[in-house]
């Protein structure tokens, strides 16, 4: 196998304080840095000319970061694409008292895609419990708790 680890997730966003309200202040995740770059190795790893990015990396665990872009050049279009669409993502966070955190979630404003937490009645995963949440910019992030005990 040529995979050694786990290094990040990045997600393009449209605001950086909204994102950062989503994941940092509502999931809980660390920031650990926030600037703007313009660096020609960025523009050939992205394959675009003159890059302007606003980012700021979000700490998840033993080293796992999150990885929010803004790009003030080019500037994108927004895409909401379902989970059943090809091309589509998700990440998803094992979590604590999940049932606090989908009222939070609902009570600053953000959606999920089923109403509760749902728990998982057979296979691997059984007795967890998941829902997913959309943030800001209508990305998912599957929200997990593993079975008590």
């Amino acid at each position: 196998m040529t995979v050694s680890r786990f290094k990040h997730a990045s997600l393009t966003v449209a605001d950086m304080d909204a994102s950062l309200a989503f994941w940092r202040d509502l999931l809980g995740l660390g920031l650990l840095g926030r600037g703007i770059v313009e660096y020609e190795h960025l523009d050939r790893i992205i394959g675009a000319s003159h890059t302007r990015i606003e980012w700021a990396e979000l700490s998840i665990e033993d080293g796992i970061l999150l990885e929010l872009f803004r790009y003030l050049e080019p500037q994108g279009r927004a895409v909401r694409p379902e989970p059943f669409d090809p091309g589509a993502t998700h990440i998803c966070l094992e979590v604590r008292d999940l049932d606090d955190l989908v009222d939070r979630i609902h009570a600053a404003g953000y959606s999920t895609r089923a109403p509760r937490p749902v728990e998982i009645p057979l296979g691997d995963w059984k007795g967890y419990r998941d829902i997913y949440a959309i943030d800001p910019d209508g990305a998912i992030v599957e929200l997990t708790e593993a079975p008590s005990g």
